[in-house]
């Protein structure tokens, strides 16, 4: 499946999100871990390389959340890593 730039930038967003709303929430992991599954399979398909789709969801998290928010952000690693290569 081809994932089309628009496609990207709102699971990017998405992603960013619900890294946002759990920070402030301090609950609703599971939305963060579905949003970086998403954002994560959405680079692969698009040609990023492991490394290549990390390093961006680095970038997101490090956009949204603080140093507070260690485990949370953890959660959406394992999620981007997992999804990445189930697919």
């Amino acid at each position: 499946m081809i994932m089309t730039d628009d496609e990207l930038i709102a699971a990017r967003l998405r992603f960013r999100e619900a890294l946002m709303m759990s920070r402030e929430a301090r609950r609703d992991i599971g939305e963060v871990e579905a949003a970086a599954a998403r954002f994560c399979r959405a680079l692969q398909r698009t040609g990023h390389t492991p490394e290549d789709t990390l390093i961006d969801a680095k970038r997101v998290i490090e956009e949204a959340i603080d140093g507070d928010s260690v485990p949370i952000a953890e959660r959406a690693i394992m999620s981007c890593i997992h999804h990445y290569y189930a697919t």
